[in-house]
C-alpha cells in the first residue's frame, strides 16, 4: 500500500492539534477520499508552552500514523516544517497542513489524484484570502519583488501548502541551508507542476503566530535566498 505523508508543524496550538489530526483522519478512513492510502501525519512541536504537547502525546499514543517531533527550542516556522518533513516516509508528501487549517484539508484528495496522474508538484495557491486588504496588498508586493529579481518563478499566492512525489521530496530535503525558504527550494527544483487555487480561511481559534516582524523576516528570507541583487 503506498503511503502519504503530511506534515503540520505548531506552536502553542491546544486548540486546534486534535481537530488538524481528526480532519486528516477522517480522509484515510473507510469510505474517505484517500482510504486506499497509508497515513503518516507528523506533527513538528516548535517548543510550545501550552498544552499542546501533552495533547500530541495522546494523539500519537493512541493511533501509530501519528508521529510527534518536538523541538528543544523555538527554531521558527520555516525550519521547524524543513526539520519535520526530513523525517517523511510517504511516496507522497504533503508539504505543510496548517493545524488551524487555513489551508483546506479537503483540498489534499483533489491533489493527490493529479500527483496519481504525473503530475510531481501540485501547489495550492491562495486564490481567495479571508484577510485584511492591506495583508495582502504587502504579500502582491513581495512577490513582484521576489520574482523580478530570482532566475526562476515563485508563483503568487502559493506558500508550502503543495503536494510532493517523493523524487520531488529528496531534492528538497538536500538542500543545505540554515534557513529553509521551502516555497522558492520546491520552485527551483523544477518538475512538472500544476497550481490549484482556493479560498484561504479566516482562522476559525486560537491566535495567529505570524505577526508583522515575523512575515518581514520571511519574505527577507526569501528574497535574499534566490537573488544575487
Amino acid at each position: 500500500m503506498a503511503r502519504i505523508s503530511i506534515i503540520s508543524p505548531c506552536f502553542n496550538e491546544e486548540e486546534n492539534v486534535e481537530a488538524c489530526c481528526e480532519a486528516v483522519r477522517a480522509l484515510f478512513a473507510p469510505g474517505g477520499p484517500l482510504e486506499r492510502y497509508e497515513r503518516e501525519h507528523i506533527f513538528s512541536d516548535n517548543c510550545s508552552t501550552d498544552g499542546t504537547v501533552a495533547i500530541l502525546r495522546r494523539l500519537a499514543a493512541a493511533d501509530g500514523a501519528v508521529k510527534v517531533i518536538l523541538n528543544a527550542r523555538n527554531f521558527g516556522p520555516f525550519r521547524s516544517n524543513f526539520n519535520a518533513l526530513r523525517y517523511a516516509t510517504g511516496d507522497g508528501i504533503l508539504v505543510f497542513l496548517p493545524v488551524d487549517l487555513q489551508d483546506p484539508p479537503e483540498l489534499i484528495p483533489e491533489m493527490v489524484k493529479h500527483w496519481e496522474n504525473g503530475i510531481e508538484v501540485v501547489a495550492g495557491a491562495r486564490a481567495n484570502r479571508e484577510e485584511s486588504w492591506g495583508l495582502r496588498t504587502c504579500r502582491s508586493i513581495f512577490y513582484s519583488i521576489v520574482n523580478r529579481i530570482s532566475d526562476f518563478d515563485i508563483p503568487e499566492d502559493v506558500g508550502e501548502f503543495q503536494f510532493i512525489d517523493r523524487k520531488v521530496w529528496q531534492v528538497v530535503v538536500a538542500h543545505q541551508d540554515q534557513y529553509p525558504y521551502i516555497r522558492g527550494i520546491i520552485a527551483a527544483a523544477g518538475f512538472r507542476r500544476l497550481i490549484l487555487p482556493y479560498t484561504w480561511r479566516a482562522r476559525r481559534r486560537g491566535i495567529s503566530k505570524n505577526n508583522a516582524p515575523r512575515l518581514v523576516d520571511q519574505a527577507m528570507n526569501g528574497i535574499f535566498a534566490f537573488s544575487s541583487v
